[in-house]
């Protein structure tokens, strides 16, 4: 009997003073994180990815344009319902350059990175240039927006619009 009570006391002692512990609330598991997030080096190995996005692009490496959206990811060119998952937004990007399209420039303006450092959007504008039979030469600039998540310690490529800026 001894023993019991005992036990249930010292149960009862762990509960309490379990529930006298301070609470850790999100905002502060946020500023958390966030210290611990260098935004900077982030910042560059999302522009270091934009670099080798477009140098697999350029070498129509259908493999490696996959490679940087997420399994779910979309790609949301102007005038088309979008395409979605990795393989076929890399088969539309093939298909673009099969269509004609000799380079693309993106340029980010800005890429913010989230505190917890898992999430990033990126702003910028593009020029693209193509040579096709059917338009023959010709060459379009806009704007586009990104959205990165970092999966398997990698950024990726969840979401990616653009848009035509106005004609030249």
């Amino acid at each position: 009997m001894l023993r019991s009570t005992l036990g249930l006391l010292a149960g009862a002692t762990l509960v309490l003073s379990a529930c006298n512990q301070p609470r850790v609330s999100t905002a502060d598991r946020d500023t958390a994180a966030s210290q611990a997030v260098d935004k900077q080096a982030e910042e560059r190995a999302i522009r270091s990815q934009e670099q080798r996005w477009q140098e697999s692009l350029r070498a129509g490496d259908s493999a490696a344009i996959g490679g940087f959206y997420t399994d779910d990811g979309y790609y949301l060119p102007q005038d088309s319902d979008g395409y979605a998952g990795a393989k076929s937004v890399s088969a539309r990007w093939l298909g673009e350059r099969r269509f004609g399209l000799t380079d693309l420039v993106r340029e980010p303006k800005r890429i913010e990175v989230a505190n917890s450092g898992d999430m990033a959007y990126e702003v910028g504008t593009y020029k693209v240039k193509w040579e096709s039979k059917e338009r023959g030469p010709g060459e379009a600039s806009g704007n586009y927006v990104t959205v990165w998540k970092k999966v398997g310690g990698e950024w990726k490529t969840a979401a990616y619009i653009w848009n035509r800026g106005e004609e030249d």
